[in-house]
């Protein structure tokens, strides 16, 4: 796969956010999307897989989660769809760390039909430029370093200038009432934890500030929400079960929109 990832044609995306593992939620999704948006050929998911590499027990291979890597990749075979993920903090980032450092230009194959994206990867689908800024803080515990950007990886992801859509777990400081409100639940995290996570927004802010995405979607907080300001639109989807969690994107416009707004259109 190199800068221009574009499948000829291809006019709309979906874009996922956090799915945790849950095989009976995603999958259905997966056909879901087949059936009602056949043209939907990527689908973009902001983190959390919960990806893990395959365990060896003396001959055989295990995969965690009820084999949910194994059956997710022949879901999104048959559905005749990629995924291209940034990583969110619940991916495994002791595996997808080296793969990156030797080669940030180029995404990790984990699976036939599914890509993992290094952070500050930049790339092009129906003349769109995306920009994918992988990691986040976990609040619930301490999962080493390697999860959270630092400021190195937002200088260098920024030097390329502006872009049209940005990619991240990381939400950053933009103002939807939900990820307000789940951020002030402060009883459920340690102050450590919680003044971590705002320094890594800031960095996704200072991200935003440089490259300028005219619409920025993100994951993480498990709620879903929009706002508008100052020309700049960010979406936050929501965890896999619950309204929001997936949505399309129209290229020509960067238009958003609910599956089920989709599918009224796309039937009309």
């Amino acid at each position: 796969m190199g800068d221009d990832f574009t499948i000829q044609g291809e006019t709309s995306v979906a874009v996922s956010g956090d799915w945790e593992s849950r095989g009976e939620a995603v999958f259905p999704l997966i056909r879901r999307l087949a059936r009602q948006h056949p043209s939907v050929r990527t689908l973009l998911h902001l983190g959390d897989l919960r990806w893990v590499p395959a365990r060896r027990v003396g001959k055989q291979r295990l995969h965690l989660y009820d084999g949910f890597l194994p059956k997710l990749d022949a879901e999104l075979g048959r559905a005749r769809l990629r995924l291209l993920l940034t990583p969110g903090n619940h991916d495994d980032w002791s595996s997808l760390q080296p793969a990156f450092v030797a080669h940030p230009e180029r995404p990790r194959r984990l699976t036939p039909h599914i890509w993992a994206l290094p952070r500050g990867l930049r790339f092009h689908i129906g003349g769109r430029t995306f920009l994918s800024f992988g990691g986040a803080v976990s609040l619930d515990a301490d999962r080493g370093t390697a999860e959270i950007p630092t400021d190195d990886d937002m200088r260098r992801a920024a030097a390329g200038g502006r872009v049209d859509v940005l990619l991240t777990h990381e939400p950053s400081n933009a103002g939807i009432a939900a990820v307000e409100r789940a951020l002030e639940a402060h009883q459920r995290w340690s102050a450590d934890r919680l003044d971590l996570s705002a320094s890594s927004r800031r960095r996704v802010d200072h991200l935003v500030d440089q490259v300028q995405p005219s619409l920025s979607f993100h994951g993480h907080m498990h709620v879903g929400g929009r706002v508008d300001s100052g020309g700049r639109r960010t979406v936050a989807l929501s965890v896999i079960g619950m309204p929001g969690n997936t949505v399309i994107l129209r290229l020509g416009t960067l238009e958003v929109d609910s599956l089920e707004t989709a599918e009224t259109e796309s039937n009309s």
